[in-house]
Order: C-alpha cells, then sequence, then structure tokens
C-alpha cells in the first residue's frame, strides 16, 4: 500500500526538496515487507513503479545435481501422454533408455537428397562419391549416429549397455513374434512361462509346456539365445511326460526404424531344432529363418511382424519347410501396462507349437503332409520394474488342425 502524500504549501524551494527527497527514495529502494513505499512531488509527474532487486545468482556449488537424472533412473525419462511424433511404446522405450528421448525426433533422421556425411568433418573434397547416398538416409543401424556431437553419441550408445531395462526390448515370449531389436551387449534376459497349456487339434494331443528362453547380448546387435518348450506333457492313450528339445537361435539387429519415411525396424533371427532332449518328443534336426519388423502405427500402436521358413518334420521323419507368419498390435493403456492382438500362421517367432505326431496318425497320406496351423489371440504385458516383466495370452485355433485353445501364462527377468 502506497504511503499517503504529504500536503505541503507549493513553493519552489519545497519543491525542489521534495524532488530531491523523492529521488532519494528511489535510488535507495525503501521498502516495507508488503510494498515500496514513494515520495513524490505534487509538482512532478508520477514516478514509474519500482522493482525490487534482483536475487544475485546461485554459486555453482548449489546448482550441482538440479536437473539430474539419478543413475539408473530410466522412469524419469518417461513422457506424459501420447507421443507427438507417433512412436508406439516399444519405439519411445527403445529412445528413452539412450535417456534423451526429446532430441531423437523425426526432424532429425536427415532427409533423402542430404549429404550423408556433412557431419563427418572430413571435407567432401577428401571423400570419395556413394553409390548410393540416398539409401544411407534411409537406413540407420543405430540412432546414436544421428547425434552431430561426437562424444554424445558415444554417451548413447553406452548408456544401453550402462542401465538395465526390460522394456527395451520387451521379451520375445510374451507375444507370438519377436522383436526386431536384440539386447544391449553383456545383458541376459531369462523369459519362461510356467504354464503352457494346448488344446488338442486333429493331429496333436492336448498339451502341457514350461517353456523357457535364455537371451545373451555378444553385441549391441547379436544376440545369442536357447529356446527349449522345458517340461512336456502329452494326453495321448498314454500319458508321456518328458523334456522338450532345445533350438540353438541367434538374432541380429540390422536398423533401426526411420519414422520420416515410415521404414520398420528390421532384424534376423535364424535358429535350429536340435534331437537334445526326451526321443519321444524329438522333431530332428531342421532350421528355420525369420525376417523380424517394428514398425510404429498412428495412435501410438505398435505393428510387431514376422515372416520366415520354418523346418517342420513330418510322420515318417522328413524334413519339410512352411511359409510363416506372426503378427502382433500392440499399445500402452497406462504406463508400464500394454494389451496385445496378435496370431500366427503355421509358426510362430519359436518352435513353441507342438506340431505333428504319432497321434492319430492312419495313413501315409496323413504322414508325408504338414497341416496348415492358424491361431490368434489376446493378451498383456505388465512391467513390474526396470528388472521384471510379467505376461499372458489366451488365443485360440480358427481350423480343425491348430489347437483348440493356447493359454500362457509367464515372466522375464533382466541381468
Amino acid at each position: 500500500m502506497q504511503a499517503p502524500r504529504c500536503r505541503l504549501a507549493r513553493s519552489p524551494r519545497r519543491t525542489c526538496l521534495w524532488a530531491l527527497l523523492a529521488a532519494l527514495a528511489a535510488s535507495v529502494g525503501c521498502a516495507t515487507s508488503d510494498s515500496v513505499v514513494r515520495f513524490q512531488s505534487p509538482d512532478l509527474p508520477p514516478l514509474p513503479p519500482a522493482t525490487a532487486p534482483a536475487d544475485p545468482p546461485a554459486p555453482p556449488e548449489a546448482l550441482a545435481g538440479v536437473g539430474e537424472v539419478p543413475p539408473g533412473s530410466i522412469d524419469a525419462f518417461r513422457p506424459i501422454g501420447p507421443d507427438p511424433d507417433g512412436r508406439s511404446s516399444i519405439a519411445q522405450n527403445r529412445l528413452r533408455n539412450m535417456g534423451d528421448e526429446d532430441t531423437e525426433d523425426i526432424s532429425r533422421f536427415p532427409d533423402f537428397h542430404d549429404d550423408p556425411l556433412k557431419h563427418s568433418g572430413i571435407p567432401a573434397s577428401e571423400r570419395d562419391p556413394f553409390l548410393f547416398p540416398g539409401l544411407m538416409n534411409l537406413i540407420y543401424g543405430d540412432t546414436w549416429r544421428l547425434e552431430e556431437d561426437a562424444r554424445v553419441a558415444r554417451e548413447k550408445r553406452f548408456r544401453r549397455q550402462a542401465n538395465i531395462d526390460i522394456r527395451d526390448p520387451d521379451p520375445d515370449t510374451a507375444n507370438f513374434p519377436n522383436g526386431a531389436y536384440t539386447l544391449p551387449k553383456g545383458r541376459l534376459y531369462l523369459e519362461t512361462s510356467p504354464i503352457g497349456l494346448y488344446g488338442s487339434s486333429n493331429s496333436t494331443p492336448k498339451t502341457y509346456q514350461w517353456e523357457y528362453l535364455v537371451r545373451y547380448g555378444l553385441t549391441d546387435n547379436l544376440e545369442l539365445r536357447i529356446f527349449s518348450n522345458g517340461l512336456t506333457v502329452q494326453d495321448t492313450r498314454q500319458r508321456v511326460i518328458g523334456v522338450s528339445p532345445i533350438a540353438f537361435d541367434f538374432k541380429v539387429h540390422f536398423w533401426e526404424e526411420n519414422l520420416k519415411y515410415h521404414i520398420p525396424a528390421m532384424g534376423v533371427e535364424m535358429y535350429i531344432s536340435t534331437p537334445f532332449g526326451s526321443p519321444q518328443f524329438s522333431q530332428g534336426t531342421a532350421p528355420s529363418l525369420n525376417l523380424l519388423f517394428d514398425q510404429s502405427l498412428p495412435f501410438d500402436v505398435g505393428f510387431e511382424y514376422n515372416f520366415g521358413i520354418t523346418g517342420v518334420q513330418n510322420g515318417i521323419h522328413e524334413n519339410r519347410y512352411q511359409f510363416s507368419f506372426a503378427w502382433s498390435f500392440q499399445r500402452e493403456v497406462v504406463p508400464d501396462f500394454d494389451v496385445f492382438v496378435q496370431g500366427f500362421y503355421n509358426a510362430t517367432g519359436l518352435p513353441r507349437v507342438p506340431r505333428k505326431s504319432e497321434f492319430h496318425l492312419s495313413s501315409l497320406e496323413h504322414d508325408v503332409s504338414i497341416p496348415t496351423v492358424n491361431v490368434v489371440g489376446v493378451g498383456g504385458i505388465w512391467t513390474v520394474n526396470d528388472r521384471l516383466a510379467i505376461f499372458g495370452s489366451y488365443n485360440f485355433g480358427t481350423n480343425p488342425a491348430s489347437p483348440h485353445h493356447i493359454a500362457l501364462l509367464g515372466f522375464a527377468v533382466a541381468f
């Protein structure tokens, strides 16, 4: 509140005196706790509003730690609400794990006609021309290569190795297809489904399986994997109990998703089934190959799909090869909880589904044929923390050769 003006007789001497007092008060910034006290001569125009002096800058010691993220805190980079660039939760998790999601937007991807080495520091006169320079701007094996500062790029490269985050990548056995992304170098996942119930079909009996998958990052883009359907019980005329054979598997991550040109992330998986298990569940030795894709769709939906050639042994122990296709549409509904719709044609990304057995074989024609299988279903993934994820799904077959139903419940642990 402003102090009341002093009403004095107007004289030149007193006018000058009040002018000096007003100037003095303004210079020292006389203030009360609620307002600034102002003195003003009746013959002078109003003074400008008084302003409080600015606070002195904080010493460097006081700023230490401000805005910094505690080591290992991945949640500090989690965005709120839909992603402005339309990335799926899988893509968001991958960028977040490098600790700088806001800078990895669509605009950072170069245009098709840009110089691929414009940030290399090497003059154009000292470079040999590329045969397909535009292709280099479409395909990036790692997004940290988009960073102009080499020091920052190096930091992002090692950030994924430094911190465990089971969101990047998601567990592969949570749904039917396998993701295009691999584990960071030196990290390990153990994925297992204690509940694996497969209904009967016209060529296979009801089956219980306790499957597991062990994954290890040999490099940031190469993953060694061992898979098995584990403890297996088949309800045939006489119940059969044993251990399913293991499969040796390699996954290679080729390139990241390019949102600017709608190019999906891509990887390749190669596995070979072996007879190393109970003889009654052996499917022989058969190789398989899958092309793995991850792509962001509108409304933050992630589309994961695999195309493959799957080796299968028929009833007279001959190897046959089938085209296979596995797919999943996934979206995060609340933080750390995703739901998905999924399915597969002939085979999943891993040899998880019981195939032709000695059950219900009645003729040579049936022995040499491989039935077509088609399954669809729904499921969810709950990421409990950075190291643990729980998942489950319920699925049903759409034709007589498919399992009547498939119910799966499991978890994954990251190390």
